[in-house]
């Protein structure tokens, strides 16, 4: 079970993208960073709509964000990803056996 730990773009770095390549059905994508922007467009969504997804809850503020992923979420019908804060960041990090950075 591996947390893999996007930090950037997916308009400009190819990281999300090879990571969905090789993920498995029991591990965890944690968007931080810039990476978060992602959830704003319908094709990342529907990609990540069956990977356990965290999202980092400073890097939505700090992007000013909020409010847009709010709507996201409550127009989903299932939830698509959780937001957490660095101390939930770190339990992921024990709950998984690996962390991969990418």
């Amino acid at each position: 079970m591996i947390l893999h730990h996007i930090q950037t773009s997916a308009l400009t770095d190819n990281a999300l993208n090879t990571c969905l390549r090789y993920i498995n059905s029991n591990d965890s994508i944690l968007l931080a960073g810039d990476a978060v922007n992602c959830l704003l467009q319908a094709p990342w969504q529907q990609r990540l709509a069956s990977v356990n997804l965290f999202v980092l809850q400073d890097d939505i503020q700090a992007r000013g964000l909020q409010q847009r992923i709010d709507m996201i979420a409550e127009h989903m019908s299932a939830e698509l990803f959780h937001i957490i804060d660095y101390s939930d960041f770190v339990e992921q990090s024990l709950k998984h056996s690996k962390v991969i950075t990418w």
